[in-house]
């Protein structure tokens, strides 16, 4: 175990946050960090995410309860508590009434059967847990709030430096009311509206909320979880109003007018690809090659005719025919231009290492498996056997050798007396060990839930990615030369004028930064 206890300047030192790095190795045993504390009260709230829920101490119907980010403590009084932050713990016990039990990592008994219960959350686990004490309930102090930015912290991203039109401080959209939360805020499915989603925090119903945004809202419309219109809202002087009530979900689909400062574009170029590969394949198609040696391919109904990432378009080749071009060390002409960035939307069979050239200057790539998992954390193995399962117990009154009768009165159909017994086998799974998690680094531009096989039908739940690549271009480069690797696919290439893509400052996925365990 590696604990991590710290505090943070500002709001986010308002909790106290607990980072836990471990390797668990012990079977049949639950991991708890318990919290005692001076607060005492028979019953205890759950946060459900979009609602609460209150369950009494000891709860005899199950042994651990359900809650997603948070679970609080107030005292009978109701002058002060505690809010314990869960993160991705979503179990708890509450043994007596000051007393919360976080259950960190679950690895059950196997009394009751299902042996591989008992190895369950075996390997290595990096999580993070908190507290925050407050006044009042966790309404007044605000606490619900410290446990979902400890569930989804701000997380910054760098730019180029560049002259900024919109000053040190700007607002992307506010709202009025510190106990209405903002669930979504993204583009919608079927247009360019912006969809925003709100739930109510405190179970009260909340009159007059008011959400303005950098521009002015010009028309809104409320609409269901699937985006599906319910009805027109009005606008007042360029913002949203509505009423939320309690522990309610609204969703609205907004249009918004002009920027106040509108970003400039980056211009994108593809670059014409000999395509030499048919690695997409519309449903039904038969092929004999195909992505792989095994003629699997990509799915070209998930397919859309371009591609936006970043700065880049990708633009694909014709679904009937070659659509992909192996990498044989062939030298591309790049089309002339300012452009400063390259990008490069490719797969492999497997993953492989490769080596671009631009005007002859190498550029090495993984470039990753086209299937597969792209991430995971430690996996168990496995020996499996097979095993006769024991015959029954003999009943007490039973007669065994009767026609058609095993010992312990189990009917066997088609047994004659005095016919060998054929015994019933059984699989057995046994604990063999842990395959090391990792992860897989390439952004993803696209993926599918399926793929095709050599005869045409769909290979369902077999996930196929194609990742995005990019690299600076020296000024007035002229041209790009693929690796020397017949497992690598490339679909599109594009240049781009922008100076650099905005990345982020800290990873967005689980690093597993340790050496594998033994």
């Amino acid at each position: 175990f590696v604990q991590t206890i710290r505090l943070s300047a500002g709001d986010a030192g308002n909790r106290v946050e607990i980072g836990m790095a471990m390797d668990w190795m012990t079977k049949e045993s639950h991991l708890k960090a318990v919290f005692p504390l001076t607060a005492s009260n028979r019953v205890a709230t759950y946060n459900w995410d979009v609602g609460t829920i209150e369950r009494p101490t000891d709860f005899d119907r199950q042994f651990e309860v359900a809650s997603h980010q948070w679970v609080d403590l107030t005292d009978q009084t109701g002058t002060f508590g505690a809010t314990v932050l869960t993160d991705c713990k979503n179990a708890s016990d509450k043994p007596n009434d000051n007393t919360l039990r976080l259950t960190l990592v679950r690895t059950p008994g196997v009394q009751g059967g299902y042996p591989d219960q008992g190895t369950l959350d075996l390997g290595h686990h990096e999580f993070i847990y908190g507290i925050a004490g407050h006044e009042g309930d966790f309404r007044k102090g605000q606490t619900d709030w410290q446990g979902f930015r400890l569930n989804q912290p701000l997380v910054a991203f760098e730019s180029a430096k560049h002259d900024g039109a919109l000053g040190k401080t700007f607002s992307l959209m506010s709202v009025n009311s510190g106990r209405v939360r903002v669930l979504a805020l993204k583009k919608a499915e079927q247009s360019d509206d912006v969809v925003l989603r709100l739930v109510e925090m405190d179970g009260k119903p909340v009159p007059g909320v008011r959400i303005t945004f950098a521009a002015p809202v010009v028309a809104a419309r409320e609409i269901s979880g699937t985006e599906t219109p319910v009805a027109d809202v009005p606008v007042t002087n360029g913002e949203l109003v509505t009423d939320m009530p309690a522990f309610g979900i609204r969703s609205f689909a907004l249009k918004l007018g002009p920027a106040p400062s509108p970003a400039a574009v980056p211009q994108s170029q593809p670059v014409t690809l000999p395509y030499d590969l048919a690695v997409a394949t519309a449903d039904g198609t038969k092929v004999t090659t195909g992505f792989d040696a095994a003629g699997r391919t990509l799915a070209a109904e998930m397919l859309p005719p371009e591609i936006a990432f970043g700065g880049a378009k990708f633009v694909f080749g014709p679904f009937q025919g070659p659509n992909a071009v192996v990498g044989r060390g062939q030298t591309i002409t790049l089309p002339a231009g300012k452009f400063s960035r390259l990008y490069l939307l490719a797969a492999a069979d497997s993953d492989q290492k490769a080596v671009f050239r631009v005007d002859g200057k190498p550029v090495e790539l993984t470039v990753q498996d086209w299937g597969g998992y792209i991430g995971q954390w430690d996996n168990r193995k496995w020996n499996v056997r097979q095993e006769p399962v024991p015959p029954p117990a003999k009943s007490q009154g039973t007669q065994a050798g009767q026609r058609g009768q095993a010992p312990g009165g189990q009917v066997r159909s088609g047994q004659t007396a005095g016919s060998p017994q054929q015994p019933r086998m059984r699989t057995v799974q046994e604990y063999a060990g842990l395959v090391p998690g990792f992860t897989k680094r390439a952004p993803i531009a696209w993926f599918s839930s399926h793929r095709h096989l050599a005869d045409g039908t769909n290979d369902l739940y077999m996930y196929s990615y194609l990742f995005a690549y990019s690299f600076e271009l020296p000024a007035d480069a002229k041209t790009l030369t693929l690796p020397n690797n017949g497992k690598v696919r490339v679909m599109a290439v594009t240049l781009t004028d922008e100076t650099r893509p905005v990345v982020p400052a800290q990873p967005l996925f689980d690093t597993l930064g340790r050496a594998p365990i033994k």
